[in-house]
């Protein structure tokens, strides 16, 4: 028989959150002399990740638990046992249902952990399920498939050998990688001819940097659609349509997603009041502060702060009864 295999699950948000800009863009530590990982993730409905991008590749195994994959303006349900494919550029996140929990195995790696080892020529081959995502793309892949658990089994062997210090433990990991990697390129292949999208979608977010770092700066103030508009040198309108189309969201709800984001490390970071913090991120009014914390949330800010308060306090008891 096999021997069962112990994992090490790690909170998402407390992990992703803080590593995402105002810009939405996601940014992970790689090592860059060997740019992978895969991590094992345990998701909370009441710290649900705001929409984000990235520039590596994703492919996350749903463990346990349903979730809804916002991908742009579109959703799609993610059963237990099947698999997420993200190229990156696309704003995405993750909505959890009513149940209040889920686990998740992600492999995240930069198109170089496959390029820079891959003297054939057949490189862009591999990835590509990740560069054709244009609107029509169907980024999961069900359980019924089969290749979900395939794939799951590929990176619960390649996380095995992380960090990858030797030779031997490098090729296993690449090995199993493009294991991956061909199961699904099998898998997309009707799919090609798409890539064009991908691209025009990349170049879209890239127009609205200047938009995202003013953001970044003048958050606590008011930022009209005028003033967006301005950063990027587009007329009212055109703007309006145009960030929704490139983000999934109109300004006002990506303006209150930041502003939550900020609003929930003061709560769990400071001893100032609910009134402080939404005045300090850029809500006037505190009863709609509240209303929109609580929408993205699910908690009201007070039952969030007192809620990570006592996961804290857990995960400290768990801390010292391990180390008794």
């Amino acid at each position: 028989m096999r021997p069962v295999r112990k994992f090490h699950w790690e909170d998402a948000y407390s992990i992703i959150e803080p590593q995402i800009n105002a810009a939405g863009l996601h940014e992970w530590p790689f090592d860059a002399a060997f740019p992978i990982d895969v991590r094992f993730l345990t998701m909370r409905r009441e710290a649900e990740i705001r929409m984000n991008f990235h520039d590596y590749m994703e492919v996350l195994y749903l463990h346990s638990g349903e979730v809804t994959c916002q991908i742009g303006e579109r959703q799609f349900p993610l059963k237990e046992g099947g698999l997420l494919v993200m190229g990156g550029a696309l704003p995405h996140r993750m909505i959890l249902g009513a149940r209040s929990q889920v686990k998740a195995v992600a492999l995240y790696f930069l198109p170089e952990f496959i390029r820079a080892h891959d003297p054939t020529g057949d490189d862009v081959e591999y990835l590509m399920p990740f560069l054709v995502q244009g609107s029509e793309f169907p980024h999961i892949v069900p359980a019924k498939s089969g290749i979900p658990a395939q794939v799951f089994d590929l990176m619960a062997r390649a996380q095995a050998e992380l960090p990858a210090q030797t030779q031997r433990g490098r090729l296993s990991v690449r090995t199993y990688i493009k294991m991956i990697l061909v199961l699904l390129v099998n898998y997309y292949s009707r799919f090609r001819g798409l890539g064009p999208a991908f691209h025009h979608k990349q170049r879209n977010l890239e127009r609205l940097l200047p938009l995202f770092e003013y953001i970044e700066r003048f958050y606590p103030d008011a930022i009209t659609v005028d003033d967006a508009a301005a950063t990027v040198n587009m007329s009212k309108s055109h703007f309006m349509r145009f960030f929704k189309q490139a983000t999934g969201q109109p300004l006002v709800a990506h303006l209150n997603q930041f502003r939550v984001v900020k609003a929930q490390r003061l709560l769990t970071t400071t001893d100032k009041s609910v009134a402080e913090i939404g005045q300090e991120v850029g809500f006037c009014n505190q009863s709609y502060f509240g209303l929109v914390f609580r929408r993205l949330t699910h908690l009201t800010p007070r039952e969030y702060r007192n809620r990570f308060a006592a996961d804290q306090q857990q995960m400290e008891e768990r801390h010292l009864v391990k180390a008794g």
